[in-house]
């Protein structure tokens, strides 16, 4: 008889000289047998408990979406030790990560403000109070798949009164379209949820009155309260030039022209007034009369984005528009021929940069807002089939990532500055372009190492532009070595700009003084461009592919229009 421990497990062993003569599938069969049947019953349990939870790891990781894995803790810096570096996927999981952190910070201490302030936890309307973080960042919830979060945000969206703002505020035209226009129209087009539309018309329709001008040419600030724009004199080629991208989209879902013809006068002014060189436009337009009147010639700040758009317009009206495309091909052009320098301690260093009005004098300034040309050359390449263009934005994508790698802290500074000479260049402490170049002293080894040297400006306001073109070159090129790029700055980012609550700009890139160096202060693009466009450099490339979308110049997707819509 079996004792009575050998009972209580369930287990008999009568027959252990038999056992003792058999193979081992006959020994697990006799010890089955051996088994009474509550021990069986318990076994079977557990192998069938075992093989279901196999198989449903199984299912999960084929049918769920590709960025639906649970989130986990994943050390930021590569195991150099291994030679082994973070997968895309685990990169993409850490770029959440930050976005889920940034947000978090933002809901628990902003919510439906403007802006946090990532080192006081406090927050301002700075953009007239419609909070403008929240529905910059609509799109990069949806795009990372944050459901919940972007559920919350459209909620609170739909109750914002947009014919309002903070008293005595005017609003910017230009800001407002790129970041709340986009915005919401991007938002939309992902969720087809009809409140944001509803919303995305109110927007267009209040920032309407900046285009009443005998030009067309619109004011660049309009005081919403009022329902008026604030006449003004003159307004720079990127805010006037800008916004058509946006009034096309919401013409194009609400089935009103009058948006897109507004938006198109200017464009029509612009193509049509004097040039000091064919392509290149100085930045200041005036307002009543159209004509480009002053202000240095610049692809960085106040003209940036108005080249932009002629290739994006031409990419999104399905390259049926030529008048895009010609005057995107005639500023190339223009830019290839007067405004291209090289470093003369490093050839490898490209760089754009400045023309006075005349097109006549150069400024070897590049700033970093400049850093969106590598990719809108990679796109034009693609687009018009330019390889020329191509083998530029590889060599100035080049210079952008240097702008980073080359500083003590990984993050780049608002600009830097090349000689044209050994002995001349411009001033360090010049913080506008005046075209005077001046004796400098001699260059330090590290001037010399780095190719260009640092101006007064030595901020990193988490801007995007290099991350943007990082993106692009990848999806074109295929050069994993534009991921790589990436990675680096987002380690950067992470290390020295990152708060309890968000992240913060960084003063002083030359500086390692860590958290004396936080400007509290986080920008709406960070979650609506930087972080987006470090996400879709590590997703796989037809994840919203460059063939179906265009990106407005704050990274909001819109479908590319095909030839049966409007």
């Amino acid at each position: 008889m079996p004792s009575e421990a050998t009972i209580r497990l369930g287990i008999t062993d009568e027959f252990p000289l038999l056992e003792k003569h058999q193979s081992i599938k006959g020994r697990l069969k006799t010890r089955w047998y051996q088994t009474d049947r509550l021990g069986r019953a318990i076994f079977s349990l557990l192998i069938v408990t075992l093989c279901a939870a196999v198989v449903s790891r199984v299912l999960i990781e084929i049918f769920s979406p590709f960025d639906s894995w649970p989130a986990v803790t994943i050390p930021l810096q590569d195991d150099e030790d291994n030679g082994t570096a973070r997968s895309d996927k685990e990169r993409r999981q850490a770029v959440k990560a930050a976005m889920k952190h940034a947000w978090g910070g933002y809901r628990k201490y902003a919510f439906g403000k403007d802006e946090l302030q990532p080192v006081s936890n406090k927050s301002n309307n700075k953009w007239g109070g419609w909070g403008v973080s929240l529905i910059d960042a609509l799109d990069t919830l949806h795009i990372m798949e944050m459901h919940e979060e972007f559920k919350e945000g459209v909620t609170h969206v739909a109750n914002i009164d947009f014919s309002k703002t903070r008293a005595n505020y005017t609003t910017p035209f230009f800001e407002m379209v790129i970041r709340s226009l986009g915005g919401l129209l991007s938002a939309y087009e992902m969720s087809l949820d009809a409140r944001l539309l509803k919303k995305a018309q109110q927007v267009g329709d209040v920032l309407m009155p900046a285009f009443n001008t005998s030009t067309g040419i619109p004011y660049p600030r309009v005081d919403i309260n009022s329902g008026k724009a604030v006449p003004a004199d003159r307004v720079c080629i990127a805010e006037a030039g800008t916004v058509q991208l946006e009034y096309w989209k919401l013409s194009e879902i609400t089935g009103n022209p009058v948006y897109h013809n507004t938006a198109q006068r200017v464009v029509d002014a612009l193509d049509k007034a004097r040039k000091p060189y064919k392509g290149l436009y100085p930045i200041w337009v005036d307002i009543d009369s159209g004509k480009l009147v002053s202000g240095q010639i610049t692809f960085g700040g106040r003209g940036d984005s108005w080249y932009e758009y002629m290739i994006k317009q031409y990419i999104y009206s399905h390259r049926s528009n030529d008048q895009y495309r010609r005057m995107y091909e005639e500023s190339i052009d223009g830019m290839k021929a007067k405004m291209i320098g090289q470093s003369i301690y490093d050839p490898e260093l490209y760089y754009v940069g400045d023309l006075d009005s005349t097109a006549t004098k150069f400024s070897p300034r590049f700033e970093h807002l400049t850093c969106f040309v590598p990719g809108m050359l990679a796109l034009g390449s693609k687009t018009l089939g330019r390889p020329d263009d191509l083998e530029l934005a590889k060599k100035l994508t080049y210079t952008c990532f240097q702008m980073y790698n080359r500083t003590d802290t990984g993050l780049s500074p608002e600009y830097v500055q090349f000689r044209t000479d050994n002995d001349t260049g411009i001033s360090p402490l010049q913080e506008e372009i005046n075209f005077t170049t001046v004796k400098l002293d001699a260059p330090s080894d590290k001037e010399k190492s780095d190719g260009f040297y640092l101006g007064s400006n030595r901020g990193y306001i988490l801007r995007p532009e290099t991350l943007e073109s990082l993106m692009v070159m990848y999806r074109v090129t295929g050069d994993k070595v534009y991921k790589e790029w990436g990675w680096q700055i987002f380690l950067a980012i992470e290390k020295w700009t990152k708060t309890p609550s968000a992240y913060s700009a960084y003063r002083d890139v030359s500086s390692i003084k860590g958290n004396e160096e936080l400007t509290d202060s986080m920008e709406s693009f960070f979650l609506a461009e930087t972080l987006k466009y470090l996400y879709l450099l590590f997703s796989p490339a037809d994840y919203y592919s460059l063939d179906e979308y265009v990106f407005n110049t704050e990274a909001h997707p819109f479908k590319i229009m095909h030839h049966s819509r409007p």
